[in-house]
């Protein structure tokens, strides 16, 4: 069964927040999520997810690594509606891959390394490779619009190749993460050593949004100009943040340590997160906004998980989630999907 936990409302990070250990009891529940057979290999050690992009019940894309050190490749696997597949591709060395994707014939992602980095664009029927200027770390799709962050450039597609729309990152600043919908586009990033930013790009032009807590943030969604999400950890506890469209707010959650990985929605009251829980070492933990509540999940634990992708799957309530699972001095992987 589920429990629910009320939490306090989202409080203005320049008012200062309730700690969310006092504010938001933890709720833990397991059964909703279930195991389901990845490639035949995933048990071997030196291999991980980074990403995944689902395009409904039938079809989704995964993108991770194999390999260790000069070996390491980029991997790419696609669901087909009953079982993941492995894609074989060439030039696909280094570990660096991110996916996204908005139809069966309109999906992109990165591969590489510092030494070559590439974007391939799926079509419905073939993988093309379109070289990048320097390694790409993120990429997002809307339409035509394609938009890719490095560490220091935001760069788009242009119908043959990535041009530079702007340059945001310096010596002391990177570049992480980029979301992209209906002429807005969100990129998030870090300043040395630990001061996350996020900038606002509407027709090209881009302005940095208010100051944020210390931290780093792993992922930032979209949902409309006026609702956005940026997830991360500042070394301790998860950094969870929304935009309203005036002001960042950190909302007290249920999870009171570790990091948040990962995000992904249905709808604004149907917002799903996935990360490392240090409370309960190894556990990955699930989080649910509907709105109005926050909900806490625990998927089984299959090991001691390092890092976790959580994806909904459109035209169903369901949502995948891929965990990099330690295994040695490396990491295996484990993929769920949640009934």
């Amino acid at each position: 069964m589920r429990t629910r936990t009320t939490a306090l409302a989202a409080c203005l990070i320049t008012v200062g927040c309730a700690s969310p250990a006092t504010s938001a009891p933890v709720a833990v529940v397991a059964e909703t999520w279930v195991r389901v057979p990845g490639l035949p290999d995933d048990e071997r050690w030196e291999r991980g997810l980074y990403d995944v992009s689902a395009i409904g019940p039938d079809l989704a894309w995964a993108v991770g690594y194999t390999g260790w050190e000069d070996n390491v490749a980029t991997s790419l696997r696609v669901w087909n509606g009953s079982r993941w597949q492995s894609v074989q591709m060439t030039g696909m060395k280094g570990g660096l891959a991110s996916v996204d994707s908005d139809g069966p014939r309109n999906a992109w992602m990165l591969s590489g390394g510092f030494h070559a980095s590439f974007a391939h664009q799926w079509d419905g029927r073939t993988w093309r490779r379109h070289q990048l200027p320097t390694y790409g770390r993120d990429v997002a799709v809307d339409g035509r619009r394609v938009a890719v962050v490095t560490d220091a450039d935001v760069l788009t597609w242009n119908g043959t190749a990535f041009v530079r729309e702007t340059r945001l990152g310096d010596k002391r600043t990177r570049l992480t993460s980029v979301d992209t919908e209906a002429g807005h586009t969100w990129v998030a990033g870090y300043r040395d050593p630990d001061q996350p930013v996020v900038w606002h790009g509407h027709r090209g032009r881009y302005k940095t949004t208010p100051a944020l807590p210390k931290g780093r943030l792993n992922r930032i969604l979209q949902l409309a100009p006026d609702d956005v999400w940026a997830v991360g950890g500042d070394g301790e506890k998860p950094l969870l943040l929304h935009w309203d469209g005036r002001s960042w707010q950190r909302p007290a959650i249920p999870q009171v340590r570790g990091e948040v990985n990962s995000v992904t929605a249905f709808g604004p009251d149907d917002v799903w997160f996935a990360g490392r829980d240090l409370s309960r070492p190894g556990h990955i933990t699930v989080l649910h906004w509907d709105g109005r509540t926050w909900t806490q999940e625990t998927p089984p634990q299959v090991g001691t998980g390092l890092h976790a992708q959580i994806e909904r799957i459109p035209g169903t309530s369901r949502l995948w989630l891929t965990v990099n699972v330690l295994k040695g001095d490396s990491e295996k992987i484990a993929t769920f999907r949640r009934k």
